[in-house]
């Protein structure tokens, strides 16, 4: 934890074997992300940027990406205005990505205040993580999406 809110992720990307043609791999260094409105944080790799100009004035929606572009995070954090519950939160992101973007999941994993889901859509993977914080009132989200070829070995069932 950052302070004493909660986690979205750790270190958003695992260095693992990669495709060559994907070039090399950056050392990097963990860096620290935090919300000011809603108080999420997260450490990511020094070899993602922070886009300040993906953030809107309400400071709800952060993005990242790396030097060319081909993984990109984007964090969200709103209020839970349907004071939805994790379950139903789950399962909206599942249809989501099966039935509404025609995507695979391949890992999934869901506790009391959090889940996780990753798989493939469109070429690409992705990894989603969501949570409840604040009695249920705030919905932070981290999504992460980078070309099948240049993940971690490991994708299939990652992280």
């Amino acid at each position: 934890m950052l302070g004493r809110r909660p986690l979205l992720a750790g270190l958003l990307l695992p260095v693992a074997e990669r495709d060559p043609a994907c070039g090399p791999v950056e050392r990097a260094h963990p860096m620290a992300w935090r919300n000011p409105r809603f108080g999420l944080g997260m450490t990511y790799p020094s070899s993602f940027r922070l886009d300040p100009d993906s953030i809107p004035a309400s400071g709800d929606t952060t993005r990242f990406a790396t030097a060319d572009g081909q993984a990109t995070a984007v964090v969200t954090a709103f209020r839970n205005g349907l004071r939805q519950s994790l379950p139903d939160l789950f399962a909206e992101a599942r249809r989501d990505v099966t039935e509404n973007s025609g995507g695979v999941i391949t890992y999934q994993q869901s506790r009391e205040n959090w889940f996780v889901l990753s798989g493939y859509m469109a070429g690409r993977i992705f990894y989603r993580r969501s949570l409840l914080t604040a009695g249920a009132a705030v919905i932070g989200t981290l999504w992460i999406e980078f070309p099948g070829a240049c993940g971690p070995a490991s994708s299939r069932r990652w992280p």
